[in-house]
């Protein structure tokens, strides 16, 4: 281990709460800003964006206080808290989901239309968790630990793919309109969006899936000498960038 990854594994729990950090700004900042803006659907789609933001900021101070009690000698968590660490990121993600189906559709589209699909992404993720768990006799925990790797691929990924089009549709109405500025920066924020959702969602715990055994955390920390939490943290905060930068 090198001096730059045996610092940043030393300095983990400041990696986390700069990861929170930086999407609770974004969700913050995006409540204030987007109420200024016009009513174009992509001020509209703002709040479940701000709503990922801050979910999802909540999930990483929520696993930064668990890494602090690991290193105070706290018992390791039980059931019932990483329970609610995958609620909040499932749910981080399923607001994701939400903003790209919202910026993708039409102002009239009825909302069923757009909370179906989610419902029904949701109904998987759990089938194939509780499936899995039950076929390979999993205990509770590894059990949250196989759905925590399950969201990120079947919600987290799929909903920053939809995000990054929405982004790019979007861009164009920009351009159309004669607001290139803004476009460019909305193609900036889609590529930030890209490499949290793809890079950031495929290195996961290692777990019985197999995507896991080959793109996990610790390989990752091997390869490149840099924790999945930093690199997460940094398209954060390009993303809040040029996000904000958009809605001025």
């Amino acid at each position: 281990m090198n001096a730059v990854t045996d610092f940043f594994v030393r300095q983990i729990v400041a990696v986390f709460f700069f990861y929170g950090l930086a999407f609770f700004v974004m969700g913050l900042a995006l409540l204030f800003v987007g109420r200024r803006t016009s009513q174009l659907r992509f001020a509209l789609a703002v709040v479940p964006l701000a709503a990922f933001g801050i979910l999802h900021a909540a999930h990483e101070w929520y696993e930064m206080f668990q890494k602090i009690g690991a290193v105070t000698g706290a018992p390791p968590p039980g059931v019932a808290e990483e329970s609610v660490r995958l609620l909040l990121l499932a749910a981080s993600f399923v607001a994701l989901l939400v903003f790209a189906l919202v910026l993708l559709t039409g102002a009239g589209t009825p909302h069923r239309k757009i909370y179906l699909p989610v419902l029904v992404i949701l109904l998987l993720w759990v089938t194939s968790t509780l499936l899995l768990a039950f076929r390979f006799q999993l205990a509770p925990v590894a059990a949250i630990g196989l759905g925590d790797s399950l969201s990120r691929y079947a919600i987290g990924i799929p909903a920053a793919l939809l995000g990054v089009w929405a982004l790019m549709a979007q861009q164009r109405i920009f351009r159309e309109q004669d607001m290139p500025q803004y476009g460019r920066d909305l193609v900036w924020a889609a590529a930030a969006l890209l490499l949290y959702g793809v890079i950031g969602q495929i290195f996961v715990k290692e777990s019985i899936l197999f995507p896991s055994h080959v793109f996990s955390q610790a390989n990752l920390l091997d390869w490149f000498g840099i924790p999945i939490q930093l690199f997460r943290a940094l398209m954060a905060a390009a993303l809040t960038f040029f996000l904000l930068r958009a809605l001025r």
